[in-house]
């Protein structure tokens, strides 16, 4: 048996297996639903390489560019 909370409103899931809670691991639509919310909203964010580095690269591939044309 495990035994589960869900990530959004705490309620403690005994079941047999993950497939007996269509959910999983949530414990209702509703749950699962504001989750997907919280992702859409930008609550959860995963870490990443900061912007100024996708922009220098940028940058440097333009100087690049005009440094050919004259």
């Amino acid at each position: 048996m495990l035994c589960v909370r869900c990530p959004i409103c705490g309620k403690e899931l005994r079941i047999e297996t993950i497939y007996d809670l269509p959910t999983f691991p949530f414990c209702s639509r509703r749950c699962r639903i504001i989750d997907t919310g919280r992702w859409l909203g930008g609550e959860y964010r995963i870490p990443g390489a900061p912007d100024e580095l996708e922009h220098s690269s940028f940058d440097e591939a333009e100087r690049e560019k005009h440094s050919y044309e004259g």
